[in-house]
């Protein structure tokens, strides 16, 4: 009996990195079929829901993109997507589900949310609706962070045009040029996003009065954008800005 124990414990400590191996190895297989369960699948309904607000928004149906439809509508999904269909609660929903709200997709949400209140307030007629519009604008826009500087820098410009739409026109400023600032960095070079802050930037400093301010970001969009269409009238603006 003692010959066959010893035996056994010979083969066994033998084999431990072999058994070791397979464990760590199913431990792994384990690990990513939770993760397949649990992460990605939630990562790919996000990304479904978002395309589905994204389509509402792109045909300005922007109360139905952040709070879906009052009847319960169910999308058809992709032949590579399992199931039949998807319910669509909007954007808000995506962003209170404790799961979507933390994936990709989910926090891309936040942009998504911040588009369909600064276009509702830009329709409205009601002041104090309006007002509230553009501060959930701007709230959802400070929810967003994102990788992509260049898309910071939107979403920076976009919260100076809430300011501008708000009569603030010295905040208005400061986020302006906090976009330029992001994208003035040599890595997030766009040229048209660089233009379009330029000309905002400047038209908020002369509203501002401060002229030279304004002259300076005139001068900018003389000398970077020779060939653009938006300077053909740069000089008359450069000129109101220096008597």
């Amino acid at each position: 009996m003692n010959k066959l124990l010893n035996k056994l414990n010979t083969l066994f400590n033998k084999r431990k990195k072999s058994f070791t191996t397979i464990g760590i190895g199913l431990g792994i297989i384990v690990s990513l079929i939770v993760f397949k369960k649990t992460i990605w699948e939630d990562q790919e309904k996000a990304e479904i829901l978002t395309h589905i607000a994204y389509t509402y928004m792109k045909n300005a149906d922007y109360k139905i993109a952040i709070f879906g439809d009052s009847v319960k509508r169910f999308h058809d999904l992709p032949e590579e997507i399992k199931g039949d269909s998807i319910e669509f609660s909007g954007i808000k929903s995506i962003l209170e589900n404790s799961k979507l709200k933390g994936t990709k997709s989910g926090r891309f949400s936040n942009y998504l949310l911040g588009i369909c209140y600064y276009k509702l307030a830009l329709e409205e007629i009601n002041e104090d609706t309006k007002k509230d519009y553009h501060l959930k604008a701007e709230e959802s826009f400070n929810n967003f962070i994102s990788r992509n500087k260049i898309l910071n820098s939107e979403t920076t410009a976009n919260i100076g045009n809430i300011w501008l739409e708000l009569d603030q026109p010295e905040k208005a400023l400061e986020y302006y040029q906090k976009a330029l600032k992001i994208i003035n960095h040599k890595s997030n070079i766009s040229k048209s996003s660089k233009l379009f802050l330029l000309k905002k930037a400047a038209y908020t400093a002369k509203k501002l009065n401060n002229k030279s301010l304004a002259l300076k970001y005139y001068q900018e969009i003389k000398n970077d954008f020779p060939n653009s269409k938006s300077v053909k009238d740069i000089d008359k603006y450069i000129n109101e800005v220096s008597n």
